[in-house]
């Protein structure tokens, strides 16, 4: 049984990982070049930046976390698996040195604690792509109790909120044996308490707003569905961020959420021209996203056969771990079997859906449709 969801996945790597305080340091400016060039698509120059600012200002509590997960989505949209999470745990384990090293050096700057949280917490990551859950649920854990210790803190700031509120989110997901578990660690379950402090995050924090939007938008469009909020969150990342085009295909559904075909169309055409821009292995992965967003197209458009076949493409060409596009295109395709009164068809379809056991809101609606068929 797969414990753990597919939000967690694309959710574990950025466990506050660009959140920055309220507080001045030296640097700032020059650390936030790294970060605007990260979210932007511009790996080599992000890397060369905090690599700098890393060493022109050591003591800056958010640059080395931030210089990690830069390296790892670089690598990530070049090697294979195994090379990523061999660099990435590297790195962790270089910046959770030198983040305990300030901790002790520092003891009242509760900053450090927060980002030393940050770095445990990523190791998630790692573990969670080689399918070992309970390490990826302590890790998590492990860098929740440093998050939870820095909120003592007299500088507490808002960042802290994003964390906090994905914990307390996906502790609320309907697995009862990691509700127990969080419980018992001292974790409040609850989606609805989750996404109010990821909101907190988004819409007063000074850096973390750009992650907490961007979660946002995958939680208000895949799982606790609120069509409106998901347009928001992903139209102010994506505008923001013209070059990231991960952000680009959650305006698009937005977009297509909202009743917008046209400006939806205008979009996943400007997407259609990005794609061969993007890095190999970000390829790989998002053109299956970008099929399924064009069978959505076609669906909303009543051409049913463009949007199978665009469904298909999707669905056997897909290289991701993150399947929650996955889910959205098998329950799509059991959609569209069913108003073709195709109802073989469409049970297998919503078959494959629920066996994703992804916990995402197509799973739902995948096994109201196994019983009843879907009717338009």
């Amino acid at each position: 049984m797969r414990i753990f969801n597919a939000a967690l996945k694309y959710i574990l790597l950025f466990l506050s990982a660009f959140s920055l305080s309220l507080t001045q340091h030296k640097g700032d400016a020059f650390v936030k070049q790294g970060v605007d060039a990260f979210f932007n698509y511009e790996f080599e120059k992000s890397i060369e930046i905090l690599s700098k600012a890393r060493s022109a200002y050591p003591d800056h509590p958010v640059v080395h976390v931030v210089w990690a997960a830069a390296w790892y989505h670089f690598d990530q949209s070049m090697y294979s698996a195994d090379s990523v999470y061999s660099n990435f745990e590297k790195r962790l384990n270089e910046i959770e040195f030198l983040y305990d090293s300030l901790v002790v050096a520092y003891p009242d700057n509760f900053e450090y604690l927060l980002y030393l949280g940050t770095s445990q917490s990523l190791k998630a990551r790692i573990y969670l792509g080689e399918k070992k859950y309970l390490s990826t649920f302590y890790a998590a854990y492990k860098g929740f109790k440093s998050i939870q210790k820095s909120e003592q803190g007299a500088d507490k700031t808002k960042d802290v909120y994003l964390p906090i509120g994905v914990i307390e989110w996906y502790a609320g997901l309907k697995n009862p044996f990691i509700q127990i578990a969080a419980r018992s660690m001292g974790i409040n379950p609850s989606r609805k308490e989750g996404i109010k402090k990821m909101e907190v995050a988004a819409n007063e924090s000074a850096w973390a707003w750009i992650e907490a939007m961007s979660i946002l938008s995958i939680t208000y469009q895949f799982f606790d569905l609120n069509k409106e909020k998901g347009l928001l969150t992903s139209e102010t990342v994506s505008k923001k961020f013209p070059d990231n085009f991960g952000y680009g295909l959650y305006y698009a559904l937005g977009l297509m959420q909202n009743g917008k075909i046209d400006e939806a169309k205008k979009k996943l055409k400007s997407l259609n021209m990005q794609l061969s821009d993007q890095r190999p292995y970000h390829q790989k992965r998002y053109n299956p996203y970008l099929s399924y967003l064009w069978g959505n197209y076609y669906f909303l458009t009543e051409n049913n056969k463009a949007a199978l076949e665009y469904l298909n493409n999707c669905i056997n060409n897909y290289n991701s771990d993150l399947d929650i596009f996955l889910a959205k295109a098998l329950l799509l395709k059991g959609k569209i079997h069913d108003i073709q009164n195709n109802r073989f068809e469409a049970r297998r379809a919503y078959k494959e859906c629920i066996k994703l056991k992804n916990q995402t809101a197509a799973m739902d609606f995948a096994k109201q449709y196994l019983n009843e068929p879907y009717k338009g």
